[in-house]
């Protein structure tokens, strides 16, 4: 009894470590990596004029893929929302997610992380002419727009709990709300808002400094350690290499300065 005992948990034993190196294992059997991005959050993915993704993170993408199988053109990606991105992970439909996730405890206990790879805080979005609005305590009793899903969500209940939050399920439609005035505000993650102001000078944004940073990770499934290994490993090449701070130039260049960094990041959000 005792030996057959030993034998099914050797079984077990081996099973379980197969089941952790088993999606780096089909990724490179498979030749293709598949990573949840975003499309509405420039300028870390968007849809250019050509119908095609473009941004940081679709870039960092490709680079993981190159490190990882060889060449930034075996990456298949697969657009998600803050909603979305951890369910589509979840049930298999993507490898990975590198789509502005902020590395939150919560998140922690569903998703394992990879190293930080940038840090992004909040801030607010309004109309020009709005002069009520200047701060976060300032959102109590506006109808404030979010993200489902969205750390920024979770900042306006923690810093304005007396706002009115309108929840979406793109920025493109929290965007459009600010606009048409169904919301006075709109908060989310400072790059995001810094764009969209720069592409409408009808907006501002308010709210300096970000307020409760928090850094962004790339998300595998739990357990799946080999993959997040490898994604770990891939980060600090682009580093050592000088890569990643192409890409922060490349997408962030005339922002830059305004940008929180890295060495003033939490390693997670505590919301």
């Amino acid at each position: 009894m005792r030996r057959l005992l030993a034998a099914l948990c050797a079984v077990l034993l081996v099973s379980g470590v197969a089941v952790a190196a088993g999606t780096l294992d089909v990724v490179r059997q498979r030749g293709v990596l598949v990573v949840g991005v975003k499309a509405d959050f420039p300028p870390f993915g968007f849809v250019d004029e050509r119908g095609q993704l473009q941004g940081f993170d679709i870039d960092l993408s490709r680079e993981i893929a190159r490190i990882v199988l060889g060449s930034p053109d075996r990456v298949r990606l697969v657009t998600v929302t803050s909603a979305n991105r951890i369910p589509m992970l979840q049930t298999e439909q993507i490898d990975a997610v590198v789509a502005t996730m902020t590395i939150t405890r919560a998140r922690k206990q569903v998703v394992d992380f990879s190293v930080p790879y940038f840090c992004s805080g909040h801030l607010i979005l309004v109309r020009r002419d709005n002069t009520t609005i200047t701060k976060f305590t300032d959102l109590n009793g506006k109808r404030v727009a979010t993200v489902q899903g969205s750390t920024g969500d979770r900042v306006v209940a923690t810093l304005a709990p007396q706002a009115q939050r309108i929840t979406f399920g793109q920025n493109s439609e929290a965007l459009l709300a600010l606009k048409d005035g169904r919301a006075e505000a709109f908060v989310q993650d400072d790059v995001l808002l810094l764009a969209f102001a720069k592409q409408d000078s009808a907006l501002k944004v308010v709210g300096w400094p970000p307020q409760m940073p928090g850094p962004y990770g790339i998300g595998v499934r739990k357990g799946d350690t080999d993959l997040l290994a490898a994604i770990n490993v891939a980060l600090a090449r682009l580093r050592a290499q000088g890569v990643h701070s192409k890409l922060v130039t490349k997408w962030f260049g005339e922002v830059a300065s305004q940008l929180l960094p890295a060495n003033k990041c939490p390693l997670e959000l505590t919301l």
